[in-house]
Order: C-alpha cells, then structure tokens, then sequence
C-alpha cells in the first residue's frame, strides 16, 4: 500500500535504517538506541549523532538530516551517503520514484526472501500465460 504517510522522508529513512540494523544485527537484535549512538560514534572516529536524533530517526520523526548525519550512518553500514536520500528527493517521475523505492526496499531482503519473491512472479507470469504485465 503506497499512501502519503509511507511516502514521508522520515518515514522512508527509519524503514531504510530499519532494514539495516536488522540486516546487521538481525532481527529482534537491533542495540538499544544508546548502544547504537555508542556504535555510530566509534565507527565515525568520535563524532557523534545525538540520542534523540539517532531515536528520531528510528521513529520516522527525522525528515530531515544533515550532509553530516547521512555520512555518518554511511560510515557506520559502511554504505554510500546516497544510500541515505529518499527516492523522492531525486528528479524523477512518480512512477519511477515508485519503482526505486521497491528497488531500495528489494536490496536489503535476505537471498531466501528475494528467492521467495522471484518464484512468486513466476507464479503470476505462468497464470497470466507467460507475458509480462
């Protein structure tokens, strides 16, 4: 489901960093907020990303972060910066927003999920005769 709220910046980043703790640590590990400010500060050589604002952007509350905020989470997952700027910020259409979003979501997915996925879409192709839809 796609609505306004999903399409948030905010929103956008805490399901991005989301994904990637639980990518990190797994899911159900992710550190408490404080560790992770602990974690972020130590990967960043001591600069430091406030408790609040890491809660924040954890929250969905953060539609707006810093050069610095995005490169040091960069650091920490060890990941572009532009892996840090919501699709919606790009110039594109909105169907092709649409579809880097599903991309971005796609490549945080464990091997098994995107099989899963992918035998899914067959599944459709086959009952649709093959064709692509």
């Amino acid at each position: 489901m796609n609505t306004a709220s999903d399409d948030a910046p905010g929103v956008w980043l805490a399901s991005a960093v989301w994904g990637l703790l639980e990518e990190k640590y797994g899911q159900g590990n992710v550190p408490s907020v404080r560790k992770l400010t602990q974690l972020i500060r130590e990967a960043n050589d001591s600069a430091t990303i406030s408790h609040s604002h890491v809660h924040n952007i954890l929250k969905g509350e953060a539609p707006n972060i810093t050069d610095k905020t995005r490169e040091m989470l960069a650091r920490f997952f060890g990941l572009p910066p532009a892996r840090f700027v919501p699709p919606a910020a790009h110039s594109c259409a909105g169907g092709q927003r649409r579809w880097e979003a599903l991309a971005f979501r796609f490549s945080s997915l464990q091997p098994d999920e995107l099989a899963a996925i992918e035998k899914a879409l067959q599944m459709v192709k086959e009952e649709r005769g093959g064709g692509v839809g």
